[in-house]
């Protein structure tokens, strides 16, 4: 058996929030999952954004229906199993996925409905994927966050998976790092991107920010991107944001998406 073969290579993708996902940040990431071959994909959280289930105010110009949501977000989830027919995929459930629970608990007559769980409105047994919830009540016990080597992977909302959050790029994962989970964490939800060391005489734990693969509005402080890491003997090693600006991506030698560099030569 090789090196390469006790090495597990992980991808982690967060906030997509279909309908808002960026087509080419999107295309970016599928490209370089089919290069890198990840053995491992996480999509940590905000996959779906239920805009229509939310209780914030809403714009009566966008038109999207959960239905429509619902089934952009199996034909992500068909290309990524498409484009990685080996990986094992792990979908964990983020702030926006809970809004279906918490619409369920403020209508109970629905609450119970087999069809109504997320797992059957994602089809994630058609795909071979993995299910991580978070459970909204005050009381649950269901934390949403999963071990990966040795460092954790979770959302990253401050109420259902205890996370710290700032506005400013690294600070979040440094604050539920160090404030919290006492080690190396992997989040999303805060749509920055950032890796961060910390060291101790005995060991050092490392930080990371995933960005996001969303549209980026107005002036907003946000990142799109992706992370990758690789597990050997239950340690993490060489965590790397890949930030994808003005809608590329260059890694060493490789570009994306390929077809607009191939146009370019």
């Amino acid at each position: 058996m090789s090196l390469e073969d006790k090495i597990d290579k992980i991808m982690v993708v967060s906030d997509i929030h279909v309908p808002y996902q960026d087509k080419r940040a999107v295309e970016i990431m599928h490209e370089f999952s089919k290069d890198y071959k990840p053995n491992k994909i996480y999509i940590n959280g905000d996959l779906v954004d239920f805009y229509k289930l939310s209780t914030f105010d809403q714009d009566p110009y966008r038109k999207e229906t959960v239905k429509d949501e619902v089934y952009m977000a199996r034909l992500f989830l068909s290309e990524l199993r498409k484009n990685n027919p080996r990986s094992n995929i792990t979908f964990l459930h983020g702030n926006h996925e809970n809004r279906l629970q918490r619409y369920l608990w403020r209508n109970p007559e629905l609450d119970g409905l087999d069809v109504l769980q997320l797992k059957k409105l994602l089809d994630l047994d058609k795909y071979h994927i993995k299910e991580v919830s978070v459970d909204g009540d005050y009381w649950g016990k269901a934390t949403g966050h999963v071990k990966q080597g040795d460092a954790i992977i979770m959302h990253g909302d401050n109420r259902l998976n205890g996370a710290s959050t700032s506005k400013y790029a690294g600070y979040s994962v440094k604050n539920t790092m160090l404030n919290g989970s006492n080690q190396s964490v992997v989040m999303g939800h805060i749509h920055r991107g950032a890796v961060i060391h910390h060291s101790t005489p005995y060991r050092t734990l490392t930080g990371v920010e995933g960005g996001c693969l969303c549209k980026i509005p107005g002036t907003a402080n946000w990142q799109q991107g992706f992370v990758t890491f690789e597990t050997e003997k239950g340690k993490n090693h060489n965590y790397q944001f890949h930030h994808i600006e003005h809608g590329k991506l260059i890694e060493g030698k490789s570009k994306y998406p390929k077809k607009i560099w191939q146009k370019n030569q």
